[in-house]
């Protein structure tokens, strides 16, 4: 049986948000008004609790962004939204470095750039759009040990 414990967050013309807490869940961040303002999913591993997921919510209890974390890291997919509730953002954590690939967006919906993450650092091709989703851009990231061979030209 879960059980879930409800907060009602600041009012909006909507009226208040609730974000629900449920029995595996402990809120480790309150904003000044006492709505949740990050909450981790507990799980019992070698006989103590360890978060294993998070969330974090705007003042007006929208949610901000949400993802896995390990040993108290982001740690694989996590995702970001604008206040109205659209993608913001999808990417990749390494042990609380970015990593693996991103993809932004306008509030709209509408695809903002792609790329990739080595190490915390832009890696590889990157590509930006304009907010109708028409491509504008693309860049290419080096690391600094990475060594180039051909010059890239693209058409205009």
């Amino acid at each position: 049986m879960v059980i879930i414990a409800t907060v009602f967050a600041s009012c909006s013309s909507e009226g208040p948000k609730e974000v629900k807490v449920g029995k595996s869940e402990k809120v480790v961040a309150s904003f000044a008004n006492g709505t949740p303002q990050i909450v981790r999913e507990l799980k019992e591993v070698d006989g103590k609790l360890e978060a294993i997921y998070e969330k974090e919510y705007y003042d007006d209890g929208n949610l901000l962004k949400e993802g896995k974390i390990s040993e108290n890291q982001r740690h694989g997919e996590w995702k970001a939204y604008y206040r109205n509730g659209n993608l913001w953002n999808i990417g990749g954590f390494d042990h609380g470095v970015r990593a693996d690939s991103i993809s932004g967006y306008y509030p709209n919906g509408n695809i903002k750039y792609k790329g990739f993450y080595k190490e915390g650092q832009k890696s590889g091709t990157w590509e930006f759009f304009d907010e109708n989703g028409k491509f504008t851009e693309k860049k290419i990231y080096m690391q600094p040990d990475e060594k180039r061979e051909e010059q890239l030209t693209l058409p205009e």
